[in-house]
């Protein structure tokens, strides 16, 4: 699935309503209006979604852009949790098995993911990390292959003395 956001959506306008249809009619996120006020995606189909620990995330966007596979990433409230928009995918048992201990979770079909809003922005509650491109998504398949890998401990060299 291919996005097209590229920057914060000054020209979207200041209301959670103008942000819906910016996403929309300009990034193809299939965003909902729910309560008047908030945006959320609904994911399956061509969508899917990661989050992770923000320690771990901050690691897994530079890496993901290197590739030239960057995903739109958002911060939830807090700070402490980011979730990552992929396409779609689905983990195995022996991969969730693996994300688990790394506090890594892939949202489930038929899920919401809020979007930032005006209003969530303005409260430094959900706010992008990384804004929507215009490239595809990248496949749940590599953004958990690049996860695990980031996640993994390094090996050590060790000394050994005479």
């Amino acid at each position: 699935m291919s996005v097209a956001c590229s920057a914060p959506p000054a020209s979207a306008g200041d209301t959670a309503a103008r942000w819906c249809e910016y996403y929309w009619a300009t990034c193809g996120l299939p965003a909902q209006l729910l309560d008047g006020n908030r945006i959320a995606l609904r994911l399956g189909g061509l969508l899917g979604a990661v989050t992770m620990p923000a320690t771990l995330g901050r690691k897994v966007a530079p890496s993901l852009h290197v590739r030239a596979m960057p995903a739109p990433a958002l911060v939830h409230p807090g700070g402490e949790r980011w979730t990552f928009l992929s396409g779609p995918g689905s983990a195995t048992l022996e991969h969730m098995a693996a994300l688990v201990p790394m506090g890594v979770s892939v949202v489930g079909d038929d899920a919401l993911v809020v979007l930032p809003s005006p209003e969530t922005e303005a409260l430094d509650l959900w706010r992008w990390v990384d804004w929507p491109t215009r490239a595809d998504l990248p496949a749940q398949a590599a953004l958990l292959a690049t996860t695990r890998a980031l996640a993994a401990p390094v090996p050590t060299a060790r000394s050994e003395t005479p």
